[in-house]
């Protein structure tokens, strides 16, 4: 007796299979000119080596294994770009086809497109990868207005991406949107990185490059933000903003009260007056059902705060602090994946009570601190 076919989930419900592009779009390849790159420290190394990198390659070497491979993850990177097209495609090629135990395959592997209106932006479209296929091809915007458009399409959090092309009407305009003046820099976990969102913009740095409507670098390495002096020295190239330090929970907790005042010494070398922000984790689940989490993570938050009160003293008027258990609590429903890592909406949340601090020490920085 023959075995009958296994039904997939999107056969019974084709809304779960995504939709294929349109034969007779234009494709136009990530590196073109016309579409900018966003969200990387290092672009005309990125469009030279034509890869979507986040450490330069020169220096790669000097970082542990976990640093190098972490950084052929795009997270927080964006194709910026303007079009009057109707529809609007995906192709792309990843690395591989492997899952994550815990965070969602359009989140690890896919990217998301969203336009602007006004002020706010509007998810349009997500790519969603398949489950053995490296390659994939995804329609995001089907028969939309004719108008032109401000568009950001996300890049994956966590997954390498060998190749992408954006699928435009024949006869659509196309051009790259400009940038901030200069990015918001961000360095630090899993969590910073983007685990486990359910989409690429959805994590909470890229949600508030979109609210303070700038650019955001993503130095979020999972389990490898340890606040190493190799990566604050590179860092000292980019003329950020500021820059927000976040990775706490990733650095040994003995030696957190040394690491996190030379990290911030190296980085003053180079930029004395851009405001430097300490950010402490979220309060995790955790954090409420195991007694020695708690102490630890206290501990460590309470050496930031130590380490902030202590610089203030010292003179240096633009370091801040920012308390992560704030932003996000621990407690909530939906919050988080595994009592630790945040979803999208876990990740909403931190961006909402976020940027209006960053916001401030924006204001701060522009009109002096008696503001």
């Amino acid at each position: 007796m023959a075995k009958s076919k296994r039904l997939r989930i999107e056969d019974i419900d084709p809304n779960f299979g995504g939709k294929s592009a349109k034969a007779s779009l234009k494709w136009i390849d990530a590196f073109d000119r016309r579409l900018a790159l966003r969200g990387f420290a290092w672009v005309a190394e990125n469009r030279k080596k034509k890869n979507f990198r986040r450490l330069p390659d020169r220096k790669a070497k000097q970082f542990s294994e976990g640093v190098q491979l972490l950084s052929h993850h795009p997270t927080g990177g964006f194709l910026s770009f303007f079009t009057d097209s109707a529809d609007v495609s995906v192709r792309m090629t990843v690395s591989d086809a492997a899952p994550m135990n815990h965070m969602p395959a359009t989140g690890m592997a896919g990217a998301e497109l969203f336009f602007r209106d006004g002020p706010t932006w509007i998810p349009a479209g997500t790519v969603i990868p398949h489950q053995t296929d490296t390659t994939f091809t995804s329609l995001l915007l089907e028969n939309g207005p004719k108008i032109r458009r401000e568009y950001r399409l996300y890049l994956p959090l966590y997954k390498k991406l060998e190749s992408l092309a954006i699928g435009l009407s024949p006869k659509a305009l196309v051009r790259p949107a400009p940038s901030a003046a200069k990015p918001i820099f961000f360095y630090g976990t899993s969590i910073t990185q983007g685990g486990c969102a359910n989409t690429p913009g959805s994590d909470f740095v890229s949600t508030v490059g979109r609210l303070l409507d700038t650019e955001v670098i993503n130095f979020g390495f999972s389990g490898n933000g340890k606040g190493e002096p190799e990566i604050a020295r590179l860092i000292r190239e980019i003329d950020a903003e500021m820059f927000i330090l976040d990775f706490q929970a990733n650095a040994d907790g003995d030696t957190l009260a040394a690491v996190l005042p030379e990290f911030i010494r190296l980085l003053r070398e180079k930029h004395p007056s851009t405001p430097c922000v300490l950010m402490t984790n979220p309060g995790y689940d955790s954090r409420l059902t195991s007694a020695a989490a708690r102490d630890l993570i206290d501990h460590k938050r309470d050496i930031s705060m130590q380490v902030y009160l202590e610089k203030k003293a010292a003179g240096d008027p633009n370091i801040h602090f920012i308390d992560g258990y704030g932003l996000l609590p621990g407690g909530l429903s939906g919050a988080y994946v595994d009592g630790v890592h945040p979803t999208s909406h876990g990740f909403a949340l931190m961006a909402e009570r976020l940027a209006p601090q960053l916001r401030t020490i924006r204001l701060q920085e522009q009109f002096g601190s008696h503001c």
